[in-house]
């Protein structure tokens, strides 16, 4: 008998999916923090040969997901064939006027659980012929949607993450499928109110969302109409993605083909959002940037000061800022330039650094506001996911994703009311997944599907949102302990191939300044009506990626990075 771990089967799709592969034949073990709640009686399955089985766990906690596996790979002689991972939460509306703490409890469930029970699986799906790993995502995973900011950033990172996942387990002959369904009757819609203030400054955005919610519920799928595509899926259907309903089909049509700016006009004018307002160029306001000892974001301070802006880099330990310094010093701008310690994976620390920064308006007025925004600290582990330490993926998810949007979170109060501009730097991992990348491309995957939809929120308060997507380039981000896998494992000649390759690109990369004097463009009256481009790749490796995205089926994709690989 064919056997499935099923994540959040307690309800919705996870529930109607588990109960239809039951009736397959499947034996499903239902992981969910409200197993045993399910209408599901025995003599529903009766003749039809399968069974659910529900286990009570929470998908967050690694170590009783891992004590869950094992107990199901006790009773299964090893074996697996499929996870789908399916558990997820929905965080909506105001993004700034969000709890962090919910937020970050988003990206737990969505992006961490699948994680978590992939990675406890994988030996026992390895160990099994025509395995399937069927990760759940959203229509929110394959376009930007106002008051979603949140969640569409946990959908596009779990894309990421499952696309380079695809590419891993392919030659080992796992299957990986993605399944996007449009709005579906779930409980989803039933577990936190829009969040935001009726009579705040975001007021028409609140209003949008919570009507836009009442025409998607009433126009929503049932869970059993995408169940009848997570079976086929679960059962071998071919292919990456399968959108499921109408706006799920038009909206993977239009992904990578239609402009990031295209499409948020017109689904503004879908959701009725207000107009955007063109940021005002604030010269004689602070840009912050973080990450700035080395790398790019020390380019970025450099340039933006030899143009003539106030620039507060912030760094994670003040005592690597001399690098920093002396380029300062060479360029004769270090007046323009002022050094803070800021962690972006520590709240405390981002609250001091913010602190510091509002005294600068006390002392100075608006000279000394915060007009700009680089979000730049980032960190780079890679190697598959299965061997990847699980300590190095969260690092990487903790920086460059929940980073970002902690520090943007602190930032939007303190621009939003004379605007500015916010520019994340992002990568061509950002693009498309490559194999021994997965938890650094979901980071970045994560950090556009967050950006594309934060922009409907502030574009009305003249705060514009841009997108850097740089190559490879050489710069302080690589560590001789960047590389993970195990030489005598399973993976062992996919690594050493792609960390050859790694290695060539880096070489290749060429001047890090490009991507500095592109970021620092981006303050500088912009190129679209006085606004920055929404997306820009920088270098011949991002541009191809970005050329490719959405036009490119992702099979053929994969056999070309196969062959560079040999």
């Amino acid at each position: 008998m064919r056997t499935a771990i099923v994540t959040g089967a307690a309800g919705g799709i996870g529930e109607a999916t588990a109960q239809d592969l039951a009736r397959w034949g499947w034996r499903v073990f239902g992981f969910d923090l409200r197993a045993g709640e399910s209408t599901l009686l025995p003599s529903d399955l009766a003749g039809f040969g399968g069974s659910v089985e529900p286990i009570r766990v929470d998908v967050t906690d690694r170590a009783a997901v891992e004590a869950a596996v094992a107990a199901v790979l006790a009773t299964t002689g090893g074996t697996l064939d499929a996870v789908v991972a399916n558990a997820g939460i929905r965080v909506a509306g105001v993004f700034e006027e969000t709890p962090f703490a919910q937020i970050r409890r988003l990206f737990e469930v969505n992006l961490g659980g699948a994680m978590n029970v992939t990675r406890a699986a994988l030996p026992a799906l390895r160990a099994t012929e025509g395995s399937r790993v069927v990760v759940v995502s959203s229509v929110g995973g394959l376009s930007a949607l106002p008051g979603l900011a949140a969640y569409c950033g946990s959908k596009w990172a779990v894309e990421g993450w499952a696309e380079s996942l695809a590419h891993e387990l392919h030659p080992l002959g796992v299957g990986v499928a993605i399944v996007e369904p449009a709005s579906v009757r779930t409980g989803l819609w039933d577990l936190g109110a829009v969040h935001g203030d009726p009579d705040g400054p975001y007021a028409s955005l609140v209003e949008s969302v919570e009507v836009g919610d009442d025409r998607a519920w009433a126009r929503a799928l049932d869970p059993a109409s995408v169940s009848a595509t997570m079976v086929a899926v679960t059962e071998g259907r071919r292919g990456l993605r399968h959108p499921v309903g109408l706006t799920a089909r038009a909206r993977f049509a239009a992904r990578g083909i239609v402009p990031a700016g295209i499409q948020r006009r017109i689904i503004s004018r879908l959701t009725h959002q207000p107009s955007s307002v063109a940021s005002p160029r604030n010269p004689e306001g602070v840009i912050m940037v973080t990450g700035c000892s080395s790398g790019f974001g020390l380019g970025i301070t450099v340039e933006l000061a030899r143009r003539g802006r106030r620039v507060a880099a912030t760094m994670r330990d003040l005592s690597r800022r001399g690098p920093l310094d002396a380029a300062l010093a060479e360029a004769g701008v270090a007046d323009r330039v002022e050094v803070l310690r800021m962690d972006v994976t520590d709240p405390a620390s981002i609250g001091e650094a913010f602190a510091r920064a509002d005294r600068w308006v006390e002392l100075a007025g608006d000279v000394g506001r915060i007009v700009g925004l680089v979000n730049n600290a980032g960190v780079v582990s890679v190697g598959p996911f299965e061997e990847l330490p699980p300590a190095e993926a969260g690092r990487v998810i903790e920086t460059n994703l929940l980073g970002t949007l902690a520090v943007t979170h602190a930032a939007l109060p303190r621009m939003r009311p004379h605007g500015g501009r916010i520019v994340c730097v992002s990568s061509s991992s950002g693009l498309g997944g490559l194999p021994t990348w997965s938890a650094y491309a979901a980071s970045k995957w994560g950090v556009e599907g967050f950006a594309e939809s934060l922009a409907f929120e502030v574009g009305p308060h003249g705060i514009d949102v841009a997108l850097v997507e740089p190559g490879a380039f050489s710069t302080g981000i690589w560590r001789d302990d960047s590389w993970h896998g195990d030489p005598g494992g399973p993976y062992a000649a996919l690594t050493e191939a792609m960390a050859d390759a790694d290695r060539r690109a880096v070489e290749l990369g060429g001047d890090p300044m490009v991507v500095a004097r592109a970021v620092a463009g981006c303050f500088s009256g912009g190129l679209v009506g006085g606004r920055p481009w929404t997306r820009r790749p920088v270098g011949r490796g991002a541009w191809l990626r970005w050329a490719a995205r959405g036009v490119v089926p992702f099979g053929i994709q994969r056999r070309i990075v196969a062959r560079m690989l040999g």
